[in-house]
């Protein structure tokens, strides 16, 4: 009997404690974003220098562990990684209210949370992403990635809404107990996972020398460069054209506040319909062709920059979508054409010049800004995404038609944690 997709995956048990635990922990995390530098702002009374540098303690983590990450993650169970990097930050944000109910929360502990609690991101985010080839059911990879991108769609979506209600309702420390929770239910899904055994034995040469080798991967295969060189090049443009719109739209438009937190979450409605329409994508246009349509839309929308609130919107709503779309196909491009022993170092290395781009994207906006104002920048931006596609055109990736099976053997659907 043929069975939907979705269906054919919720039944996979493994991955499906593996999607519950995303589902979770991205709605938990979204809360956090927001309740976190809040709680700088209402309980501890800090300004924009001390927000600006919780934001840093946040972000650090991926320039000081991105490229070894890989290394270290290939050294242990996965499963242990995932539940310990869940718990251990589940621990470090209970402290905060805990903290602040005694009187004792200061701006430096706020920092070491967000600073150890993003360590642990960076380890389990390597972790889960390697391990998703790993579980996908035969020939649903990108399927499996799909649903997965919409979850988080779904997350980053509810969760800045859900945590402005509870900021109100709580006060912001007591709101970060939401994620807290969402952590903890991720951890008790992902202990049900399979183990899958260490990559590579402890002994087996230094952390550094992995990770080494894993830049050399990325940097040497065809595939894996032109994505990880593309998608770092559209977040080095697109995170300071998002910047600067907030600024164009509240200094130049004179939009409410309210109004482009609404325009941006609504986008996120966009991305959620890209991740589910990037299979119909892939089988009209061939993957690769699918990857560098979704590039060049992402910069198209991003010129919708008239003088109305309804215009921004639907200018972010199809960059959105596009960068659904672009983001199930590449990240499934890239996981099957990686083998399954390098998979956490080339996925830390890419996230790594991927994620790092995007501070100095910010800091570049900036600056550009000052000099040619806000409306030649981001028409600058614009055209700096569209740069990033010829990435692709000119790679082995255009002409990619499908995605290839990875090169080792699926868990089975029934599989259980014990002694695997």
């Amino acid at each position: 009997m043929t069975v939907t997709t979705t269906a054919a995956l919720w039944r996979h048990a493994t991955f499906r404690r593996l999607w519950l635990s995303d589902a979770v922990s991205t709605l938990g995390t979204h809360v956090t974003t927001v309740a976190l530098p809040l709680a700088a702002l209402t309980a501890l009374g800090a300004g924009s220098t001390g927000v600006a540098a919780l934001t840093a303690a946040t972000t650090l983590p991926y320039l000081l562990l991105g490229i070894p990450a890989g290394a270290i993650v290939d050294r242990l169970p996965r499963r242990t990684v995932l539940v310990g990097a869940d718990l251990t930050r589940a621990l470090l944000l209970a402290s905060v209210p805990l903290a602040w109910a005694a009187g004792l929360l200061t701006l430096a502990h706020l920092m070491a949370v967000a600073l150890v609690a993003g360590c642990a991101t960076v380890l389990f985010d390597v972790a889960y992403f390697a391990a998703v080839p790993a579980v996908a059911p035969p020939g649903r990879l990108a399927d499996a990635n799909a649903r997965l991108e919409a979850t988080r769609a779904v997350g980053q979506t509810a969760g800045p809404g859900l945590a402005g209600f509870l900021v109100g309702a709580l006060g912001a420390p007591v709101a970060l107990l939401v994620d807290v929770a969402s952590f903890v239910a991720s951890a008790l899904f992902l202990a049900g996972t399979p183990r899958l055994a260490p990559q590579r034995a402890a002994g087996a040469g230094g952390v550094w020398r992995d990770a080494t080798g894993g830049l050399r991967f990325v940097l040497r295969d065809p595939v894996v460069r032109a994505l990880t060189l593309c998608s770092g090049l559209t977040n080095l443009w697109h995170a300071g054209f998002l910047a600067m719109l907030l600024v164009y739209a509240v200094r130049e438009l004179r939009l409410p506040a309210t109004t482009v937190g609404l325009l941006i979450a609504g986008a996120n409605v966009g991305y959620l319909l890209g991740a589910a329409v990037a299979g119909r994508a892939r089988a009209r246009l061939g993957v690769g062709r699918a990857i560098a349509a979704a590039a060049v839309l992402q910069a198209g929308a991003a010129l919708v920059l008239l003088p109305h609130p309804l215009w921004i919107g639907a200018g972010l709503a199809v960059s959105a979508f596009a960068s659904g779309l672009y983001n199930v196909n590449a990240v499934s491009l890239r996981q099957a054409a990686t083998p399954g022993e390098m998979l956490s170092r080339m996925t830390a290395t890419s996230r790594f010049f991927i994620w790092g781009t995007m501070p100095l994207g910010a800091a570049l906006g900036g600056a550009l800004t000052g000099l040619l104002g806000a409306p030649a920048y981001l028409a600058a931006a614009s055209v700096g995404m569209a740069a990033a596609a010829l990435l692709v055109r000119w790679s082995p990736v255009w002409r990619t038609v499908e995605i290839p099976a990875p090169d080792r053997p699926p868990v089975p659907a029934d599989a259980v944690a014990a002694g695997r």
